[in-house]
């Protein structure tokens, strides 16, 4: 299984040079620690070592399906902060607001026939008091997708109470996600007045470009637009996601009691900026990449990842794991390797720093805005008008 490794490497690495990394020598260095292994946590290590000799982005050990860890038992969650209450009782101090057409982003106490709301008590679930319990989800232990019964009242008494009957989910990051989307949105909303759009990429693959149309066709009327690569988790290449924010406007139409529309429908020919950081990574970092080469705005931020060797899939190893090999590499139109190793340095740096973040401020996206207020103010847009029909003769 080692040696099966260490020919995965050597034969599906982009460079057949390996680096310059003499590899047989390699082989046998981490070699002498086969036999002391104990466990597949022992290979797993022993090949991590070995593929980082390459100094590669995207060089990843998986271990076997059979070999994971222990069966997770979900706890289940409510998509909302619960807080503990002077009373002894718990206090719903915030609902995540979710898209409960779609499970991922389901948010139990906002579903249809629910009644709960911020600052509503949960004096019980399931019947058993939450007053005294040391931690709540204690409560909801193995509940994860099932069915439970929540006793909620406005006040720390169950005189009035009134029973729920709630689905909890088992993770609450799309619902933190998708809050943390909104609140980027309206501040933007707020700081522009309204004039500048925000859309955040969380990567470059299903997600990512989601987010992008969704967010991309309901704001292309803004004069301005950010783009936000922050924690980009990569994916595919993303020449396409380019092309949609960089179509050309080709004509207006005129018609009866409607303003003019254009061709293509949707398209944004106003000023962009990006935000980029170092957890944009892959196709987080190709997306400033083409960002900038496409000249569509300034980068802003700090420099991404830097990991442009991507993966094309290899051969997995005996056991149903796997090791993955960086297969192609990044190389610039003039023929030069870029990227990979460096990432892509922002035109305006800004460090979003966590005392800053703490107190409600985001530097970045707050620096992106007066870019791009202080371009509209520079070059406003300009409302095409129709003139006048011709006449006949």
């Amino acid at each position: 299984e080692y040696v099966d490794a260490w020919r995965i490497l050597r034969d599906w690495f982009y460079d057949p040079g390996m680096n310059g990394v003499d590899w047989p020598a390699m082989r046998d260095r981490y070699a002498r620690l086969v036999p002391h292994m104990a466990s597949r946590s022992d290979l797993d290590f022993i090949l991590g070592e070995l593929g980082g000799e390459l100094s590669a982005g995207h060089v990843y050990v998986e271990r076997p399906a059979d070999e994971s860890p222990a069966k997770r038992i979900s706890g289940g969650l409510l998509g909302a902060e619960i807080e503990a209450d002077p009373s002894g009782y718990f206090r719903i101090a915030k609902i995540y607001p979710g898209e409960n057409w779609q499970e991922d982003f389901r948010s139990p106490l906002t579903e249809p026939g629910v009644h709960a709301a911020a600052g509503d008590y949960i004096l019980a679930v399931d019947g058993q008091t939450t007053k005294g319990v040391d931690n709540f989800y204690r409560l909801l232990e193995n509940k994860a997708k099932r069915v439970v019964t929540l006793l909620v009242n406005g006040s720390p008494a169950t005189a009035g109470a009134h029973e729920e009957r709630v689905r909890p989910i088992e993770r609450e990051q799309n619902l933190r996600y998708f809050d943390w989307v909104r609140a980027n949105r309206e501040k933007v909303t707020r700081l522009s007045g309204g004039r500048i759009g925000y859309i955040h990429l969380p990567n470059t693959a299903v997600e990512g470009n989601r987010e992008l149309f969704r967010g991309f066709y309901s704001q292309s009327g803004k004069e301005a637009l950010i783009l936000d690569d922050r924690y980009n988790g990569g994916g595919f290449i993303p020449d396409r996601m380019i092309n949609l924010l960089n179509r050309p406007l080709l004509n207006y139409w005129a018609s009866r009691g409607i303003e003019p529309y254009p061709t293509p429908n949707f398209v944004h020919a106003g000023p962009k900026a990006c935000l980029i950081n170092h957890s944009a990574g892959s196709g987080g970092d190709a997306f400033p990449y083409y960002f900038r080469k496409m000249g569509l705005g300034p980068l802003i931020g700090t420099r991404t990842w830097g990991g442009l060797i991507g993966l094309s899939g290899n051969p997995p190893l005996l056991d149903g794991g796997s090791l993955s090999t960086p297969a192609f590499r990044f190389l610039d139109t003039e023929g030069k390797w870029d990227v990979e190793g460096v990432g892509v340095a922002p035109d305006i740096e800004v460090i979003d720093r966590p005392d800053e973040v703490a107190k409600g401020h985001d530097p970045s996206l707050e620096k992106a805005v007066e870019v791009l207020m202080e371009q509209l103010q520079k070059n406003p847009r300009v409302k095409v008008k129709v003139p006048p029909a011709p006449k006949l003769p």
